[in-house]
């Protein structure tokens, strides 16, 4: 029947590989061998491992170290399936399974890396959800109509991280409802801008965003962090009697900052997930064969 080895060592994470019927495996330190442990303790050529018709036979290469089953040192030995392999001091557990057995295992392995993927996905889901409820506050404690977070580093690359009041139809270049020319004004000057009535604001009335939806109150906020912009929060009113006080400011600061932490969590969410994405969709057992065990071990 099949097998399974599991190379063990003391500072690095266990590696396994499936083993077939009616083949040989060569073990040792050289690129050539079949299942590569690089170990100062392991010969070049060090062990056969090999399949025939009454089991798994394992063979000493006339190692420099030896080869042990279960603590005895061997030149040949006919395997149960379930033994301790030493390897010059390298230990290995071998297992006999059943090609069912193999394909559980794999399955399940497989089971638990899409968990570990959905974990991350779920954390995404939070953050996302934190970030709008940060903004239904801003507006709710504000008084505003409408809001928005932009996340970027950078004017041009700012992205939508959560909106309320706009529609998809509104972020077009002539015409994107909230004034740009706001953002702009934050972003450059590093600190938060406030108009009411900016209609008569020489520089945001001349904004089609603002002839357009007549806006009479705006406020934004860009926010930082270690003096680098991660993005900016914005809200505006219509209402011609809407009055921006100093503690709509400070609401809109103190949630500001709020919205700072929630922005750098989803920067670094968002590091994850190209980390989580560089992970295989699946993990062959197969391939680990012939591959150095510090070339498997990341």
């Amino acid at each position: 029947m099949p097998a399974k080895i599991t190379v063990c060592y003391s500072d690095q994470p266990a590696t396994e590989a499936f083993l077939y019927e009616q083949s040989d495996y060569r073990i040792g330190r050289a690129s050539s061998c079949d299942l590569v442990l690089r170990h100062p303790t392991v010969s070049r050529q060090h062990a056969l491992m090999s399949h025939l018709a009454d089991g798994w036979h394992l063979n000493d290469q006339s190692s420099q170290n030896g080869t042990k089953v279960n603590g005895v040192k061997v030149e040949a030995s006919l395997l149960n399936g379930n033994e301790l392999i030493s390897v010059g001091e390298v230990d290995c557990l071998f297992e006999a399974k059943t090609a069912q057995q193999l394909q559980a295992i794999e399955s399940h392995n497989q089971w638990r890396l899409e968990q570990s993927k959905s974990i991350n996905h779920v954390a995404d889901g939070l953050l996302v959800e934190t970030l709008q409820e940060q903004l239904n506050s801003v507006i709710s404690l504000m008084g505003t109509q409408r809001g928005l977070v932009m996340l970027g580093n950078d004017f041009q690359s700012l992205k939508v991280g959560a909106v309320l009041g706009m529609s998809n139809a509104d972020f077009d270049n002539r015409s994107f409802e909230g004034s740009v020319g706001a953002m702009m004004k934050a972003i450059n000057s590093a600190n938060p801008v406030v108009a009411m009535d900016v209609s008569q604001d020489a520089m945001l009335a001349k904004r089609e965003s603002v002839q357009r939806k007549q806006i009479a109150a705006l406020a934004c906020v860009p926010l930082f962090s270690d003096n680098q912009l991660i993005g900016v929060v914005y809200t505006d009113s219509k209402e011609s009697t809407k009055v921006l006080t100093d503690l709509d400011m400070d609401i809109l600061s103190i949630i500001s900052q709020q919205i700072t932490l929630s922005s750098e969590a989803i920067v670094l969410q968002n590091q994850i997930t190209n980390l989580m994405n560089r992970v295989p969709e699946s993990r062959s057992y197969d391939s680990l064969l012939n591959k150095p065990i510090l070339q498997l071990v990341h």
